[in-house]
């Protein structure tokens, strides 16, 4: 056998080994991701009356994370950590922070414990890019990333609906919503203890600001951060405003917190399965602009139809456009960068899109209510819609760029 066909045969075996195990983290991170996105902000609003402040931290925790992932990633390196220990490590954070989380009793601490939770549990996205880098070739990522995120979705739903008329029958249980979690959070570790990757290198990996002059040493990758960062402005200004449009009565909706949980998480990630294989093959064969810029007329309709009406059954169509933009979205966004940087410098470049992506998402919370609280949801939609406009024809300007022919 030649060393080619063994380094083949092993990374063929770890390929298997990380799909396995992926799918068995999959169901606890949709639990993970309808717990953040959607009900500590319900609970927020309708148990602690939060404020605009307070909403405005508990939908922007995951973004504000975001910010500091190259600085993880930089420790990861310093310690010669594997990228699957250091996750395991990042999930067992999460679940401790969970438990404080559940026994909160005040706004002020059920504000930090759940916002820390969510900070810490997004520190894993670059360590398992690199995983994915490692594991998987080029022609299969978009592929391998398909079931996780589609049980990913299923188990969301199940989580939503559960949820939703837990806290319909008495809001004062809401502490069993951060109990499921903090254990989906623990088996989330437990998961990722068991796939294999190679210790981090600070070679390959550098300090957070090596990893930032990418942004203008890289001019292309630069020039698609910053369209990206109109695109992310534009849909997440309006993401958290969605959950205020439906739940404060002042705005005509006044829908109870099932079918909240139904519009937010069961509609969408329903037209998430059904979409996901399908955004799986278009991303590994498509061109990488058509591909991105058909998820962004998918959110364009989405916000365009949301905000302009308080009929339910066009809400849920809203969402489902919703749905089918987030089933590419999230390989898109999970994977886009193994397309354009060297495979030993993939989590260095995910780490800086990451954190640029937790710059938008720590101000668009705060642009959105701030927009919000001077005007109404429909401007919230007009300036979210003016974005990604914006955003689709930069995107569409680097279609004939030479790192994209390939």
């Amino acid at each position: 056998m030649t060393p080619n066909s063994t380094l083949d045969v092993q990374r063929s075996k770890f390929a298997r080994a990380t799909y396995r195990n992926d799918l068995l983290r999959a169901p606890f991170t949709g639990i993970l991701e309808a717990g953040w996105t959607t009900f500590a902000l319900v609970i927020a609003i309708r148990y602690f009356d939060a404020s605009e402040t307070d909403k405005a931290f508990i939908a922007g925790a995951g973004p504000i994370g975001f910010l500091i992932t190259p600085v993880t990633l930089y420790i990861a390196a310093s310690l010669r950590a594997s990228p699957s220990r250091s996750c395991a490590f990042i999930f067992t954070i999460a679940a401790l922070l969970l438990v404080g989380a559940s026994l909160a009793q005040s706004l002020l601490f059920f504000t930090l414990f759940a916002v820390a939770s969510q900070m810490a549990a997004v520190q894993q996205g670059p360590l398992m890019l690199q995983i994915y880098t490692e594991n998987y070739t080029h022609a299969e990522r978009g592929a391998r990333m398909t079931w996780p995120f589609i049980l990913a979705a299923l188990s969301s739903i199940g989580f939503a609906v559960a949820g939703g008329r837990l806290l319909d029958q008495k809001i004062e249980v809401y502490h069993w919503i951060f109990v499921i979690m903090l254990v989906a959070a623990g088996v989330c570790a437990v998961a990722c203890m068991k796939i294999p990757s190679s210790p981090l290198s600070r070679e390959h990996v550098g300090n957070p600001w090596q990893n930032c002059s990418l942004i203008w040493k890289d001019r292309f990758f630069g020039f698609l951060l910053g369209s990206w960062m109109l695109l992310g402005l534009g849909n997440l200004i309006a993401l958290p405003i969605r959950v205020d449009y439906l739940a404060n009565p002042a705005y005509g909706v006044n829908a109870s917190n099932t079918t909240i949980a139904v519009l937010m998480l069961v509609i969408p990630a329903t037209a998430r399965v059904l979409s996901t294989k399908i955004w799986g093959h278009c991303f590994d064969r498509l061109h990488f602009v058509t591909t991105r810029n058909l998820l962004n007329v998918f959110f364009l309709a989405s916000i365009g139809l949301f905000f302009f009406t308080t009929h339910v059954y066009i809400l849920a169509l809203a969402m489902t456009f919703q749905g089918l933009a987030l089933g590419g979205g999230k390989i898109f966004w999970s994977l886009w960068v193994t397309k354009i940087a060297p495979e030993e410098k993939a989590s260095s470049y995910m780490s800086i899109h990451m954190a640029l992506t937790g710059l938008r998402g720590t101000l668009a919370p705060f642009i959105g209510y701030y927009i919000l609280s001077h005007s109404t949801p429909s401007c919230v939609g007009i300036a979210g819609i003016f974005l990604i406009c914006v955003s689709i024809v930069l995107f569409e300007l680097m279609r004939g760029h030479e790192r994209l022919r390939g």
